[in-house]
């Protein structure tokens, strides 16, 4: 179990590594946060971050988790050599990617079904095809129909901008019965999103506690922003399900119990703004844990020192970043707490 009792107390038994095998993708979503070609590791160098990885979590005595990612993580060229590599390894692994056909589904699932197989909506079909192309609301849907009777867990995951935000409630309940889980994260304004805007603070407080209300009796609705922790203070259940628990399930997860791995070996504390711990050819998931780069990253904003729910919560410092201040030093622009502006 990895403790971190010098920053806040926090301590997990979990650790992801969210593995981002290729830039390359069919789509050009409006948000994507790197579009650069970047190189791609070999297939020996990818065995040998699983087994690293793997050695790492033995070490610490924490559950290893893989989520493979992209880009397109089905168009890297070894894909299912380290989709079976990680499921021969015992490790839990899951997938963001794009739709994929039946065949597709019933391929992995013969290796072995990841924990979860995520893709994106942007809201409903217009909104959404503005944002990821023309018909990619409708193979969506079809992917989710045909993932059900394979048993396939399936979650969608929404990138929160001002446009979209009115519609994300509606579009919890279309996918109600559609979907095991439905989630946002905030835009990060990196990369194509700099073009982007976010809602207004006012505006964002109050749709938290909609969307909450709405999450109390839609079961598919799951909580993951850090700033839900200020609409539901007690940390309290909605209905019968978890409380709150953040972005990674401590607040904000990076570099402690969640790291990001991009095609290349650059290892961030989190994918969605530039934040470099080091590269897996010139050091291991144990040295780059224990860097001054890592530790600057658990410790988040100092803004945020002092507050009751940094255990839950430090805001996003992707958000943070995007919006031009010093992730470590600034509170998340959104927040709305009551220790300050």
């Amino acid at each position: 179990m990895i403790r971190e009792g010098w920053i806040h107390g926090r301590k997990t038994d979990g650790f992801t590594l969210q593995w981002h095998l290729t830039n390359d993708c069919p789509y050009q979503c409006q948000h994507c946060y790197d579009r650069l070609d970047r190189q791609e590791l070999s297939l020996a160098q990818a065995l040998a971050v699983v087994e690293d990885f793997r050695c790492f979590c033995l070490k610490h005595r924490v559950t290893p988790h893989v989520c493979l990612s992209g880009g397109d993580p089905l168009r890297y060229s070894h894909f299912w050599e380290v989709y079976a590599a990680i499921a021969t390894a015992g490790m839990r692994i899951s997938i963001l990617g794009n739709p994929i056909s039946a065949a597709m589904i019933e391929r992995l699932m013969e290796i072995r079904p990841p924990d979860y197989y995520q893709v994106s909506l942007e809201g409903f079909e217009e909104h959404n095809d503005s944002i990821r192309g023309k018909g990619h609301f409708r193979r969506v849907i079809r992917f989710l129909e045909d993932a059900r009777p394979l048993l396939l867990k399936t979650h969608v995951m929404l990138t929160l901008t001002q446009d979209n935000m009115p519609q994300v409630v509606a579009l919890g309940e279309f996918l109600r019965g559609r979907t095991f889980c439905f989630t946002f994260n905030r835009l990060s304004q990196v990369g194509n999103g700099a073009a982007m805007s976010l809602p207004d603070k006012d505006l964002y407080a109050r749709f938290l506690q909609s969307y909450l209300e709405s999450a109390r009796s839609n079961p598919v609705l799951r909580l993951k922003d850090n700033l839900f922790c200020l609409v539901a203070p007690d940390g309290a259940a909605h209905g019968k399900r978890p409380g709150l628990r953040g972005c990674t399930g401590y607040g904000c997860g990076a570099a402690f119990n969640f790291v990001a791995l991009l095609p290349d070996g650059e290892v961030h504390a989190c994918r969605k703004f530039p934040s470099p711990i080091g590269t897996i050819q010139s050091s291991n998931m144990e040295a780059l844990y224990q860097s001054e780069a890592a530790r600057r990253y658990r410790a988040g904003p100092e803004g945020c020192l002092g507050c009751r729910h940094r255990q839950h919560c430090n805001g996003c410092m992707a958000v943070v970043y995007g919006c031009g201040l010093d992730p470590f030093q600034a509170r998340d622009p959104f927040c709305f707490s009551e220790m300050g502006a």
